[in-house]
């Protein structure tokens, strides 16, 4: 069959299933439906699975079901961490830190990352509740109807405790973090990932971690940009207002990236 009848058949198919409310695409493998703001050239973008570092270090919290974050949001936490280690400064031999670890999954990563990329270590602090939401933290004003309290409680301390137990830097702290923080009130950070979904953990992780990140560190909050957490973009908004000491990015995987300058 020749090319330009295999186009017009193609063209008719298509039209067809539009007018039924259909939509056909080619088969492409790891390849799913995108909005539409996303231009034809996305197809001709690199596959960032084909990156084998990174997908070797992403592929093993993901298939332990461990992380609600997936590839594209992994991939941005491993540029951020990629950021760190191009500093190539000496103070960068800090902490590294997540709040809202949840199965533990994305400090997994975290710490392959540092261990993969040779970034100089001191300990990398985690900190969940390991019971859900505390109730203290849901603000009906900024946060979502869908966040109530004890969601996300199918996990247990000493399950993801005993999972990161793979890495010999890495310490779990149990609690709301604003009643923990003082743990670590003492430490400097090279990079944090905050992933908490509601407006008061976030807005006080920020405050708290903006006294003790390095210049050049890095904090990826999850989530800023979601529906369902209006209040992590509030926190962030509040956060940033009036501020020139930080550079913020906001990539199309519902995170943002603030740099300290």
């Amino acid at each position: 069959m020749k090319v330009g009848s295999q186009k017009r058949k193609w063209k008719i198919v298509r039209e067809v299933a539009q007018k039924i409310g259909w939509d056909v695409f080619p088969y492409r493998p790891n390849y799913h439906y995108v909005p539409d703001y996303y231009g034809k050239a996305a197809a001709k973008g690199i596959n960032i699975l084909d990156n084998s570092g990174f997908k070797s270090l992403a592929d093993v919290p993901i298939r332990d079901g461990r992380t609600l974050l997936y590839y594209d949001r992994l991939y941005v936490i491993y540029q951020a961490l990629m950021q760190v280690k191009r500093l190539g400064s000496s103070d960068i031999e800090m902490e590294a830190a997540e709040v809202g670890t949840y199965r533990g999954g994305t400090t997994y990563f975290i710490a392959s990352v540092h261990k993969a990329l040779g970034l100089p270590l001191k300990m990398i602090h985690c900190f969940d509740t390991f019971e859900g939401h505390s109730g203290k933290d849901i603000n009906e004003k900024s946060d979502s109807y869908q966040h109530k309290s004890g969601m996300f409680n199918d996990v247990s301390f000493s399950d993801v405790r005993e999972y990161l137990s793979a890495f010999d830097r890495v310490s779990a702290h149990q609690g709301r973090f604003q009643d923990t923080c003082h743990e670590i009130q003492d430490r400097k950070f090279g990079f944090v990932h905050l992933d908490v979904d509601l407006y008061e953990p976030i807005y006080f992780g920020l405050n708290f971690f903006d006294k003790h990140l390095v210049r050049g560190g890095v904090i990826v909050v999850d989530d800023y940009g979601t529906r369902s957490c209006p209040g992590v973009i509030k926190a962030v908004e509040e956060f940033m207002q009036g501020r020139q000491d930080y550079f913020l990015l906001h990539p199309f995987t519902e995170q943002c990236v603030l740099v300290k300058l």
